[in-house]
Parts: structure tokens; sequence; C-alpha cells
């Protein structure tokens, strides 16, 4: 199963820390943008995810999502047992092969 590092966001004022790559010339717009407003480049980030999709979830959904992640996360930990991703990627970026 492969699995893909998202920006999540949730609407109860707990944000989810996470990576992401960008072409360089996204990210360079977007560090261009966030210096001519004076915003940090997550604000830009956050700014241009918001306004297009704004979901707003109770406590008690947020609370559900995150039981629902552990639980795929451990499903996950057990099909990928004895996997070692960060070797894997490590390798892949040395031979350049992405």
């Amino acid at each position: 199963m492969t699995i893909y590092n998202t920006l999540i966001q949730l609407y109860c004022m707990n944000y989810v820390t996470t990576n992401i790559r960008l072409p360089e010339v996204d990210y360079l717009r977007l560090k261009s943008e966030a210096a001519r407003n004076r915003l940090s480049l997550s604000a830009v980030i956050r700014k241009k995810i918001t306004t297009s999709y704004q979901p707003r979830r109770s406590q008690t959904e947020v609370k559900k999502m995150l039981v629902e992640l552990a639980k795929l996360a451990r499903e996950n930990a057990k099909q990928l047992k004895g996997y070692k991703s960060v070797q894997v990627i490590r390798e892949m970026r040395d031979q350049a092969k992405w």
C-alpha cells in the first residue's frame, strides 16, 4: 500500500505538522508571494488550501478521524513489518531514481 503525505488542517484549532514535496518553481512562487505579503510560507499555503475547502468539524468528528487514522497506521505497520522505508528513500535519492 502506498502512503501519501497530506496536509490535514483540523478546524478545532488543532494543526498537524507534515512535510510535503513541491516542485522548485512552485516553492519559489509561494515564497515570493509570502515575502510580498509579509506572511510565512505556511500561512500562504494554509490560505490557499482553506479558501477552496473549508469543512467545519466537531471535536467528536476529529476524535473519530484520529482513531481511524491510528487504526490505519497499525494496519500499515503490520503489512510493512521489516520494511525499511527510510533506507529505501535514501537509496532512491542517492541513485536519483525519482
